[in-house]
């Protein structure tokens, strides 16, 4: 459990300027990666540290205190997950929009002894849906990949997202991670006759490239 009464202890430019304040709080090692996994969904201590590896237990405990205090994340009673509050939710778009710049400018091949867990890329997908008027009906797609299952649910202006299973039945099974939407042909190929549409008015919505 959080403890309300500690005092913020990170660095500070001193300097009298919105985004130097912003990095204040914001610009410690790791703090962006933790928003990240929370923008995803609320995580108990022990999924954050196997998503933040190397980070380390201690580290990641004075992490998240610190946020608590700056307001941006909270815990009920023990053993609850963590979770975004509302000013921790506001940072999203800030995220997404870090997303598509390294998309575009800091783009690096593949660490090969990196880690990623499909989850992330719920966010990333997000970052990249674009509105599009021509879609004239909400599509619900579903992803699943080994033990890993999502939901992605595009209308012509809103994206919403969720883990494991919807609960409608989706308009198109995607039987991958989707990180493998960059494969479309080979993605489409798997696909049943009668999900073809659904799944070419999903893609249509997001700048993939």
């Amino acid at each position: 459990m959080i403890e309300k009464g500690c005092n913020l202890k990170v660095r500070n430019y001193r300097q009298n300027c919105a985004l130097a304040r912003a990095s204040d709080l914001l610009g410690e090692r790791w703090t962006m990666l933790i928003v990240r996994d929370l923008l995803v969904s609320p995580r108990r201590f022990s999924e954050l540290e196997k998503r933040l590896k190397g980070m380390g237990a201690n580290l990641l405990t004075r992490r998240l205190k610190d946020m608590a205090v700056a307001g941006l994340v909270e815990t009920g009673e023990a053993r609850e997950p963590y979770r975004l509050t509302e000013k921790g939710r506001s940072l999203e778009p800030m995220v997404l929009e870090m997303i598509n710049w390294s998309l575009r400018w800091a783009r690096s091949p593949a660490d090969p002894d990196g880690l990623h867990f499909p989850d992330w890329d719920l966010l990333a997908l997000k970052a990249l849906f674009v509105p599009n008027d021509d879609l004239k009906s909400p599509v619900l797609a579903q992803f699943r990949h080994e033990d890993w299952s999502a939901w992605v649910r595009v209308t012509s202006d809103n994206y919403s997202s969720g883990l494991g299973e919807p609960v409608a039945n989706g308009d198109v099974l995607f039987p991958c991670s989707i990180s493998h939407l960059r494969h479309s042909s080979i993605v489409l190929e798997k696909l049943p006759e009668n999900q073809l549409e659904a799944a070419a008015c999903f893609m249509s919505a997001f700048s993939l490239k």
